[in-house]
C-alpha cells in the first residue's frame, strides 16, 4: 500500500467521498482502512435503530401496528379515512455478553445521533409521514443496563432526543447520553412531563453536560412556553441557545437568566403569550452576535428587543404571523437603535411575516392594504454596516426616490435588498431610474427585490453634450426581481439591463408574485407584464458579451 496511506488525516480526506455501499466495501479491504471507513459510516446516526440490528436476527424482531384515523370533516365517504403504520423494535430474547460487546464497539463511533430536518412546508405537517421505525423503551433500558452511558457512546458530540422517537420525552433515558464531550443537545419534552422533571433535567445540565456548547430546547413542540426558565451560569461555554417556547410574560426574567451566559453568540426564541410592562433599564447581553424572534405578532418581538441591548449584534431575524400595521413596523424599526449600541455593527436584517392565507381569506382580509411609506424603514439608515435587508410579505410597500437614494449613501456595502410584498401594489412611487441608480451605485450589490414604475418609456442618463450615456456597468449583480413592477412593454430594457449587468442571470430575472391568485384570468391576455418579462428574459439569454450561465452554471453562486 502507498506510504501515504501512513496518515490517518490523508485516509479521511479520500474516504469522506464516497458513500454507504463503496464506504462498506472499503472497510472489507484491509485493517488499515477498515477502523477509518467503519468511523465515517458511523458518524452520524438518525435513530439506534442501526446498532440494534448489529444483534443476531434472531434476538430482534420488529412488529407493525396500523393506525387507522377518521375521514376528515367534510369527507363523507369512509373511503376517505387514512392510516399510519407503527413500526417498534423489540427484543426477542436476551443478548449475550459477547453480542452486546459487538453493539458497543460500533456504539463508540456514533458522534452524532441526530434526526433529520422536517420538512419545512407548511402544509405537510398534517400529510402522513413515512412509517418510521421506534425503538421499544424497555430495549433501551436493558441497553443501559448492560453499559454505564459514558462507555456506550463515549465519543458522542450531539445529541436529538426525538432519535429516540416515542421515548424522546423520557428525561431518565435521555440523560444516559449526558457526558462532558457532548456539545449539541436538542431536547424535546412533551406537554405530559411534569413541570419539576423538566427543572431537574435542565438543573442536571451543568454536571452531567457541562461542555455543551450549543443547546436546544422545546416543550409540546413549542406550543406550550416553559414554566421556570433554568440557570444557565453552569455551562460557561454555551455560545448557541434556542428555547421553544418562551412566554412573554416572562421575559425580563428569561434575560436575567440568558445573562449568565457570558460567552452566548446566538439566540433564537419563539415567543408565545401575552407581553408585560418591562423594566426601565435594557439589560446587556454583551457577547451577543446573532437574534433570531419567531412569535405570534410583531409587538412580542419588539416588546423583547427593547428590553435588550447588545455590543456587537450582527446578525436579526424576525418572524411573526399576524399582519402588523404601519405604526407597529414603525416601533419595531426604531427598537433596533437601542438594541444595537454601535450601530455599524449590524450586518443583517430579515424580517418575515408568514401570513396565515387561508384564515385571512376566510376573513376577508387577503387583499388588506397595509401601506408602509419610507418613514416606516427610514430609522434603519443609521446602520451604515448593513449588507443584507429582508422584508418580506409584510404590506404594500410605497417607497419613494429620496429613500432610495438615501440607500445608497447610507448603505454601500449592500449585497442582497428585498422588499417582497407578495400582492399587487396600491400605488407605485420608485422610478425605474431610481432603481436603476441604485443598482449601480451599490457596487456589491448581488440581489435585488424591488417594485418599481416601469410603465413608461425609460429615460436613459445624458451627458454634458447631450447624448445618451447608460449608467456605469456594475458586475456584482446576479438576480433582479421586478415584484409587481406595472411592464406594459419591452422596449429598450433588454439592451439596458444586458449591458449595465453583464452577470445578471436570466434565470433569475423574475418578477409578478400575485399572477397566480385566483381572481386573474386564465389565459392570461396577450399584453400581460409576464409576457413581456419572458421577451426580455430571452433577449438578455441571446445578448453576445455576457455570461451564460446555461454552460457556466457555477459562476451564479447562492447568496
Amino acid at each position: 500500500m502507498h506510504r501515504a496511506f501512513d496518515f490517518d488525516d490523508i485516509i479521511y480526506s479520500v474516504l469522506k467521498y464516497l458513500e454507504g455501499k463503496d464506504l462498506k466495501n472499503v472497510a472489507m479491504t484491509c485493517r488499515m482502512l477498515s477502523a477509518p471507513a467503519l468511523n465515517i459510516l458511523w458518524f452520524k446516526q438518525t435513530s439506534l435503530v442501526s446498532l440494534i440490528t448489529c444483534l443476531p436476527q434472531d434476538a430482534w424482531v420488529i412488529v407493525d401496528r396500523t393506525i387507522h384515523y377518521p375521514a376528515r370533516l367534510g369527507e363523507p365517504d369512509p373511503e376517505d379515512e387514512w392510516h399510519i403504520v407503527e413500526r417498534t423494535m423489540n427484543l426477542t430474547r436476551a443478548p449475550t455478553p459477547s453480542e452486546w460487546e459487538r453493539f458497543q464497539i460500533y456504539a463508540s463511533r456514533v458522534r452524532r445521533l441526530i434526526v433529520p430536518e422536517l420538512d419545512p412546508i407548511p402544509w405537510a405537517k398534517d400529510v402522513p409521514k413515512f412509517p418510521q421505525i421506534n425503538v421499544n423503551a424497555t430495549v433501551l433500558r436493558r441497553l443501559f443496563e448492560q453499559f454505564p452511558a459514558a462507555t456506550l457512546f463515549p465519543n458522542l458530540c450531539s445529541f436529538d432526543s426525538r432519535a429516540l422517537r416515542k421515548s424522546s420525552s423520557d428525561l431518565s433515558l435521555v440523560r444516559k447520553f449526558m457526558s462532558p464531550r457532548l456539545e449539541a443537545l436538542n431536547v424535546h419534552v412533551s406537554a405530559t412531563v411534569p413541570p419539576h422533571e423538566v427543572e431537574q433535567f435542565i438543573g442536571a445540565l451543568a454536571i452531567e453536560a457541562h461542555g455543551l456548547r450549543q443547546l436546544s430546547l422545546s416543550l409540546d413542540d413549542g406550543l406550550q412556553g416553559f414554566a421556570v426558565l433554568p440557570n444557565f451560569g453552569m455551562l460557561p461555554k454555551l455560545f448557541e441557545l434556542t428555547i421553544h417556547a418562551v412566554d412573554a410574560s416572562l421575559t425580563r426574567q428569561t434575560i436575567t437568566n440568558i445573562q449568565q451566559l457570558r460567552c452566548l453568540k446566538t439566540l433564537k426564541l419563539s415567543l408565545i403569550g401575552t407581553c408585560c410592562n418591562g423594566g426601565v433599564m435594557a439589560l446587556e447581553l454583551s457577547s451577543l452576535e446573532s437574534l433570531s424572534l419567531s412569535g405570534v405578532d410583531l409587538p412580542q418581538c419588539t416588546h423583547f428587543i427593547r428590553q435588550i441591548t447588545t455590543r456587537k449584534l450582527s446578525h436579526v431575524a424576525i418572524d411573526y404571523v399576524r399582519r402588523a400595521s404601519p405604526s407597529e413596523i414603525t416601533v419595531f424599526t426604531k427598537s433596533l437603535s437601542t438594541l444595537c449600541q454601535y450601530h455599524g455593527s449590524l450586518k443583517q436584517i430579515c424580517v418575515v411575516n408568514n401570513r396565515d392565507l387561508y384564515a385571512e381569506e376566510a376573513a376577508g382580509e387577503h387583499f388588506r392594504v397595509i401601506p408602509l411609506e419610507s418613514e416606516v424603514f427610514r430609522p434603519l439608515l443609521k446602520f451604515t454596516g448593513l449588507l443584507s435587508v429582508e422584508f418580506v410579505k409584510m404590506g404594500n410597500y410605497l417607497l419613494d426616490d429620496q429613500f432610495i437614494h438615501q440607500i445608497t449613501n447610507a448603505w454601500p456595502g449592500i449585497q442582497k435588498l428585498s422588499f417582497v410584498s407578495g400582492q399587487p401594489p396600491a400605488l407605485v412611487k420608485v422610478t425605474f431610474n431610481a432603481m436603476m441608480s441604485l443598482a449601480t451605485r451599490c457596487k456589491s450589490l448581488r440581489s435585488l427585490n424591488m417594485t418599481c414604475d416601469a410603465s413608461q418609456p425609460i429615460l436613459i442618463p445624458q451627458a454634458e453634450d447631450g447624448t445618451e450615456r447608460l449608467w456605469p456597468a456594475q458586475t456584482a449583480l446576479r438576480a433582479l426581481h421586478f415584484e409587481d413592477t406595472p411592464l406594459q412593454e419591452v422596449g429598450n430594457m433588454p439592451y439596458i439591463l444586458g449591458k449595465v449587468f453583464p452577470a445578471l442571470n436570466p434565470w433569475r430575472l423574475q418578477g409578478y408574485s400575485y399572477v397566480d391568485l385566483p381572481d386573474l384570468p386564465d389565459p392570461l391576455p396577450s399584453d400581460h407584464p409576464r409576457y413581456a418579462l419572458n421577451e426580455i428574459r430571452n433577449a438578455l439569454w441571446e445578448m453576445p458579451d455576457r455570461v451564460d450561465y446555461r454552460v457556466h452554471p457555477d459562476s451564479d453562486s447562492e447568496d
